[in-house]
């Protein structure tokens, strides 16, 4: 694929890691905005030091405000930022409980325990196994000391701070099975989008090689294969020196398709059919030619293209047609081309050839590739028409 895939679309596992970045991200503002409303209540009454307090709660908005928007633009929440998060946490842990005029370790004064829960998710879904454990293991630590007071207030107190521990670890567990679950199956679709997209591309590479293929054997078909069955059927004087000099240029396109490839485009059609006429002419067909207006520049593998197909063209003609004479037009203008080639031979019909067989094969793969069209119209003992033509 992969850089293919790499480019097209993000990655599915660098997806679920912006997901978990957001669904933190909310929840962490959840966390925190459940205490706005204790300020205007005349709730900060319950600290010794309310400026503090509210000061500290300040601050760990603005924290956390920096470490999401941070994360979500990188995409990423890098190990430092989070155990830099579980810092601030365990530090609200131990210094919010202090400043309670009384118990407040389980009560809504303890603001620092929600976001504390929310820290504690972020090292479950975003470090590895390990540190996360011990990040956890260390809030929790953080909470039962600073709820020390509670612990040894009686059975009550004992009852909601052992519910609200259980409760913070309980939620990094569940954050850790989540976040797996959802990067084991992005990683396993990150995968079988890396093996599709592989096997696409051995697929094209495997049809680019078919084409190859095809285009030299229609190439040959055109040039060397014809003249050496002319030659063989004793339609040719192999001894005429327009034969000898056809056969030295197929001589020297099969070199070239050997070293470096077949011919391509002259860069101008009326030269580029002038030598196809040329060429037909030492096969011993008459061919009449008449072109007009082709001075426009075509896109090389649109002038290849048109210069194979009338190639095509004649050769059926001398193979199939029963005839020595044939008439090729070309014309130019409105930015498109139109060639015809025309005999008077013994037809056929084109209906009864498959679409993948014979003239109708070749003419179509020249020239319906580039854009172009191809038609056709032949009848028993009534000649052929071929007409190709190219739009821009």
């Amino acid at each position: 694929m992969g850089q293919t895939g790499a480019l097209t679309r993000q990655k599915a596992a660098a997806r679920v890691n912006v997901l978990l970045i957001w669904a933190a991200g909310c929840l962490r503002a959840v966390q925190l905005a459940v205490w706005i409303p204790v300020p205007l209540i005349g709730g900060l009454r319950m600290y010794r030091l309310p400026a503090l307090v509210l000061a500290g709660y300040l601050l760990t908005v603005a924290w956390t405000v920096l470490l999401f928007v941070r994360a979500g633009r990188a995409g990423r929440m890098g190990h430092g930022w989070v155990y830099a998060d579980v810092l601030v946490a365990l530090l609200g842990l131990l210094l919010v409980p202090a400043a309670c005029v009384a118990s407040c370790d389980t009560g809504w004064q303890h603001w620092v325990l929600p976001p504390a829960m929310g820290a504690a998710i972020v090292a479950a879904a975003f470090v590895p196994r390990w540190p996360a454990t011990a990040a956890v293991a260390l809030l929790v630590a953080g909470y039962l000391a600073g709820s020390l007071r509670e612990l040894l207030a009686g059975p009550d107190g004992f009852g909601a701070t052992t519910v609200n521990a259980v409760s913070l670890l309980g939620f990094a567990v569940l954050a850790a099975v989540v976040a797996g679950y959802l990067r084991g199956s992005a990683a396993q679709l990150d995968a079988a989008t890396e093996a599709a997209l592989a096997a696409g591309a051995r697929e094209a590479a495997a049809q680019a090689r078919f084409d190859e293929r095809t285009r030299q054997y229609d190439a040959l078909h055109r040039t060397v294969l014809t003249t050496l069955s002319m030659i063989a059927r004793g339609r040719l004087d192999h001894r005429r020196e327009e034969v000898r000099a056809l056969a030295q240029r197929d001589a020297d396109y099969l070199r070239g398709l050997v070293t470096a490839g077949s011919g391509g485009p002259t860069g101008n059609l009326a030269s580029a059919l002038a030598g196809v006429v040329r060429d037909k002419q030492a096969l011993g067909l008459q061919v009449h030619s008449q072109f007009h207006d082709l001075s426009e520049r075509l896109p090389p593998d649109v002038e290849q293209a048109l210069t194979n197909a009338v190639s095509e063209a004649l050769t059926n003609v001398t193979k199939h047609a029963g005839t020595d004479e044939a008439w090729l037009t070309a014309v130019g203008g409105d930015g498109g081309i139109t060639l015809t080639v025309v005999d008077r031979g013994r037809g056929f019909r084109p209906e009864a050839v498959a679409p993948g067989r014979g003239l109708v094969r070749e003419l179509r793969h020249c020239v319906v590739e580039v854009g172009g069209r191809v038609a056709i119209d032949s009848a028993p003992d009534q000649g052929t028409m071929v007409e190709v033509s190219w739009r821009q």
